[in-house]
C-alpha cells in the first residue's frame, strides 16, 4: 500500500508528551528537546497547545517556544476554541510559520463531554468556526477523532460512527484526519479494517495513525495502519502523555502514547523511511529522562540498538 516506504513520523513530547505531567517544564529545557529533536531528523513536532494557561499552565510559553525554536521540522499545534485559534493565527503571521493546527473531536459523544464540556452539535458549530480561521490563515487544520476504536464511557465504537465524523469533516474543508486509540482499545484487525475503509472513501486525505499503548498493542496498530496504506504516524519519547485528566476513565487508567523510540527502530529496521536518525534520537530520549527525573517507558533505551554482527547471527 506504501511502494515509496515513506513514513511522516511526529513527535509529540513537547505538547501531547507534557500536557497532564505535574511539574512546569523550563522554556529552556522545552526549547533544548525541540531543537535536539529537529537535528534526530523528525518530519514534524508537536511543539505547543494554545489553551488558557490557567488551565494548563504547562503552556504559558506558546509563543516563546515558536519565537525559539530554530529547527526547520515542520510545527504542528493545538488549539480547543475561537479564541486559541485567533492566537494560532496571530503568532503564525508574527513568530514563525505554522504548519498544522490540530483540534480534538471525540467519536463517543460522552467522551466528547467529559472532554470538552459539549455535545457533539454544538462542538461541530465551533469546529467548523476554527477551520475557517485557520484555513483563511494558510494553516493546516487537522481534527482527531479520538476514541475511534473504544471509549472508557462508552465502549467499542462502531466504524459507521467514524465514518460519520469523517464525512462531517471533510464537508467542512478538514483533510487532515487522526484517528486516536485514545485509551488503547485499538487491536491491529479492527485498525486495519477502520483505516482500509477510510482510505477506499476518502483516498486523498491525509489520515494520521495515533495510538496508545495501555495493553500493549501501539506498535502493532501502528504497523496494522501502514499496512492499510496510512503513512503518517506519532509517537512519543519514553511513551508519555496519553487521556486528558478531565475524563473519567473508571479503572481504564491513565494512557501513554505509543514510545517514539521503540516505534522508530521497528519502522527503521523493517526498512521504512522516518528520516530519522535512531542514535540520536536514543540520544533525545536521555535528555528527555534527565529533564523529566525518570526513567520512563522505551524498552531500547534500556536495551541498546542491534548491531549488525548481531543482525548476521543466524545461531
Amino acid at each position: 500500500m506504501n511502494p515509496s516506504r515513506k513514513i511522516k513520523f511526529c513527535e509529540l513530547l513537547l505538547r501531547d508528551g507534557i500536557q497532564g505531567w505535574p511539574t512546569v517544564l523550563s522554556t529552556a529545557d522545552k526549547l533544548a528537546l525541540a531543537n535536539a529533536i529537529d537535528q534526530s531528523g523528525a518530519a514534524e513536532i508537536d511543539l505547543t497547545s494554545f489553551v488558557p494557561s490557567h488551565i494548563v499552565p504547562q503552556f504559558a510559553d506558546a509563543e516563546d517556544l515558536l519565537a525559539g525554536f530554530q529547527g526547520t521540522a515542520e510545527i504542528r499545534v493545538l488549539t480547543v476554541n475561537i479564541k486559541g485559534a485567533e492566537r494560532v493565527v496571530e503568532a503564525h503571521n508574527n513568530i514563525r510559520k505554522i504548519t498544522t493546527c490540530g483540534m480534538p473531536l471525540s467519536a463517543s459523544e460522552k467522551h466528547n463531554i467529559a472532554n470538552l464540556r459539549c455535545d457533539h452539535a454544538t462542538h461541530k458549530e465551533r469546529l467548523k468556526a476554527i477551520v475557517e480561521v485557520l484555513g483563511s490563515a494558510g494553516i493546516n487544520p487537522m481534527v482527531c477523532v479520538a476514541t475511534a476504536w473504544g471509549c472508557p464511557l462508552d465502549g467499542e465504537i462502531a466504524p459507521d460512527t467514524v465514518l460519520s465524523h469523517v464525512a462531517w469533516l471533510k464537508s467542512v474543508g478538514v483533510n487532515s484526519i487522526m484517528l486516536g486509540d485514545t485509551t488503547g482499545m485499538a487491536d491491529p484487525a479492527r485498525v486495519s479494517t477502520l483505516f482500509g475503509l477510510l482510505i477506499k472513501e476518502w483516498p486523498d486525505t491525509n489520515f494520521i495513525a495515533h495510538f496508545h499503548d495501555n495493553r500493549g498493542c501501539g506498535i502493532a496498530n501502528t504497523l496494522a495502519a501502514i499496512d492499510a496504506g496510512v503513512t503518517a504516524v506519532d509517537g512519543c519519547l519514553g511513551g508519555l502523555g496519553g487521556e486528558p485528566t478531565s475524563v473519567e476513565q473508571g479503572d481504564v487508567g491513565a494512557s501513554g502514547n505509543v514510545v517514539s523510540e521503540d516505534l522508530v527502530s521497528v519502522l527503521n529496521r523493517m526498512g521504512f523511511d522516518t528520516g530519522v536518525n535512531l542514535e540520536r534520537f536514543l540520544d533525545v530520549g536521555e535528555l528527555t529522562e534527565k529533564v523529566i527525573g525518570r526513567h520512563l517507558f522505551s524498552k531500547i533505551q534500556r536495551a541498546g540498538l542491534i548491531s549488525s554482527a548481531a543482525s548476521a547471527d543466524v545461531n
